[in-house]
């Protein structure tokens, strides 16, 4: 009687998943509870970088950044993802001899001060200075 227990539960199953279908205000409260997904990248090669903000997938954003900073490159293949983030801030700073920190966070300020912070823990000459900043919605720098 086990494939009868089971044919139970999937019709039980299938009754609920067909009741609330058609209670809209289940489905909304459902379309609440997980935010709307704003991927930011930031991408770098030799000093240079490239960011991407407000896309629906981190390999979307992965790849603006890495096509944005590969046009001021001048070339293919050669920058690097450094962060990506989900509906929060990144940033990556630079010391004076090639150190560099990255960051995430829920706040701009939070993320720029963490980045500098992880670059000044390799012992830089001069105190590292964030080289881009962005948000996963579009605020930079």
């Amino acid at each position: 009687m086990p494939h009868l227990k089971a044919l139970r539960s999937a019709a039980l199953a299938a009754f609920v998943a067909g009741s609330l279908a058609g209670l809209p205000g289940l489905a909304a409260a459902a379309s609440q509870t997980e935010p709307t997904p704003h991927w930011g990248a930031i991408a770098t090669a030799d000093g240079l970088y490239g960011y991407a903000f407000n896309h629906a997938s981190r390999v979307a954003a992965e790849n603006a950044a890495r096509a944005q900073c590969e046009r001021k490159a001048g070339r293919t293949s050669t920058c690097v993802v450094r962060t990506t983030f989900n509906n929060a801030c990144g940033a990556m700073a630079t010391g004076n001899f090639g150190e560099w920190g990255v960051a995430s966070a829920r706040t701009i300020e939070t993320a720029r001060k963490d980045a500098a912070a992880q670059c000044n823990g390799h012992l830089p000459t001069e105190p590292c200075k964030v080289l881009v900043a962005v948000c996963s919605q579009g605020r930079a720098n």
